[in-house]
C-alpha cells in the first residue's frame, strides 16, 4: 500500500511540472485583426454548415480566402493562436468580444428579415384585395347588364324517381 502512495505522489509531482509560457512570435498578428479573423472564420463556418452548395459553386475555399483577405498565412495563424491561447483571460476577452459582434451582426439580420418579411405580407395582401376589386366590379358589371349566373349543374342535381328510372329501361 505504502508503494501504491509513492507512486501515485511521484506521478503527481510529475504531472504538475511547470509548463513553459509559449514565447511571442516575431509575426504575431495584432490583437483587432486576430478578432477580425476569428470572426470572418465562423461566419464561413456558418456559411459552410448553411450552404456548401453556393461555396462550391463559385469555387470559394474558406480557409484560402481568409488567409488571402487577411494576408497572412497558415503558420502566422497557427503561431499567433498558440499565443494568444496560452493567456486564457486575453483569449476570452477576444471570445467576447467577437459573440459581441455576431449577435449585432444577427440581430441586424433578424430585423432585415422582419422588415422583408412584413414587406412580402403586405403585397401579398394588396395583390388580394386588388384580385377581390376585380372580381366585385365584374359581379357589378354583369348585374347592370342583366346578366345572371348561371346555376352549376354539380349544386342542383337532377333527382330521378324510381319510376322514370326503371321507365326508361
Amino acid at each position: 500500500m505504502r508503494s501504491f502512495a509513492y507512486i501515485l505522489f511521484g506521478l503527481f509531482v510529475i504531472g504538475c511540472q511547470d509548463i513553459p509560457p509559449v514565447e511571442k512570435p516575431t509575426n504575431l498578428i495584432e490583437r483587432s485583426k486576430m478578432e477580425a479573423i476569428i470572426y470572418e472564420i465562423s461566419v464561413m463556418n456558418g456559411a459552410r454548415s448553411y450552404d456548401m452548395k453556393s461555396l462550391s459553386k463559385y469555387d470559394v475555399n474558406p480557409e484560402t480566402y481568409i488567409f488571402e483577405k487577411f494576408d497572412i498565412d497558415s503558420l502566422q495563424y497557427a503561431n499567433s493562436v498558440s499565443y494568444y491561447a496560452s493567456d486564457i483571460e486575453l483569449y476570452k476577452e477576444m471570445y467576447e468580444s467577437i459573440q459581441k459582434r455576431v449577435d449585432v451582426e444577427f440581430s441586424n439580420y433578424d430585423s432585415l428579415a422582419k422588415i422583408e418579411k412584413k414587406v412580402k405580407d403586405s403585397l401579398r395582401t394588396l395583390r388580394a384585395k386588388e384580385i377581390q376589386r376585380e372580381k366585385d366590379s365584374i359581379k357589378r358589371a354583369d348585374s347592370i347588364a342583366g346578366k345572371k349566373e348561371k346555376p352549376r349543374t354539380s349544386r342542383n342535381p337532377v333527382r330521378v324517381s324510381k319510376e322514370i328510372l326503371i321507365d326508361s329501361l
